[in-house]
């Protein structure tokens, strides 16, 4: 039984490259199986260790899991979420945290996915993918009060929009790179997601308040209901 147990004190080159391979092989897994599908046992043979090995690694499915959602979180963070250099224009920089988003959702598809789906019934994933959700809208909203400084969207809360704007790309992130998704025989090439993407997240904050001034009257006032009736009095 001694396999089966590695303190981290122990841990040496050769294990964390065993470390990596089991991340990797348990990525394609989620990709063709997803997360409760998965088997241990099919993951560990992909790169020829037993299925009792496993433990000297991760206590559980759900722990590799969460290692695999924490790398995803750090990615996005690096080059999503990096600090806005002052010599760069707004729009540029949301272009470039665009392109930045759909390639490491393209990558990490199954990740996300599986923590999302693990989220909905399980505390840990919710705080986790909670914490993955806040960080992206905090970047998100920090670009978009710059761009509101220039006129973009102004009148608009930007944490709304930045929520709103996450929200869309998470969705379409799946939607364009699952099997089960809207084009599973088609290969989405990244210029073209990027483009589409772009255009209408530059287009949606460029409108901004300017489109809401252009609503019909009644359409305003639908939605000023709306508001006092979820407002508690």
């Amino acid at each position: 039984m001694n396999e089966l147990i590695e303190p981290a004190t122990r841990r040496t080159p050769k294990g964390d490259t065993t470390r990596e391979a089991i991340k990797l092989a348990a990525k394609r897994a989620l990709a063709a199986e997803g997360f409760s599908n998965a088997k241990i046992a099919d993951i560990m043979a992909s790169v020829n260790r037993s299925p009792g090995a496993f433990y000297k690694y991760y206590p559980s499915k759900e722990a590799l899991l969460l290692d695999l959602l924490d790398a995803f979180r750090a990615r996005l963070k690096a080059e999503v979420n990096r600090s806005l250099d002052m010599s760069e224009e707004p729009v540029e920089h949301l272009k470039e945290r665009l392109g930045a988003f759909w390639k490491i959702y393209r990558d990490d598809w199954p990740v996300a996915t599986a923590a999302f789906q693990m989220s909905m019934a399980n505390r840990e994933f919710a705080r986790a993918w909670h914490g993955v959700r806040q960080q992206g809208i905090r970047g998100m909203s920090s670009v978009i009060k710059l761009l509101q400084q220039k006129g973009f969207c102004s009148g608009l809360d930007s944490e709304l929009i930045a929520s709103a704007l996450c929200s869309m790309l998470e969705y379409t992130g799946y939607n364009w790179t699952a099997r089960a998704g809207d084009f599973p025989d088609r290969l989405i090439d990244d210029a073209t997601a990027i483009e589409v993407l772009t255009r209408l997240v530059l287009d949606g904050v460029r409108g901004g308040a300017a489109q809401i001034a252009a609503l019909p009257s009644a359409a305003k006032e639908l939605g000023r209901d709306r508001m006092r009736r979820r407002t508690p009095s």
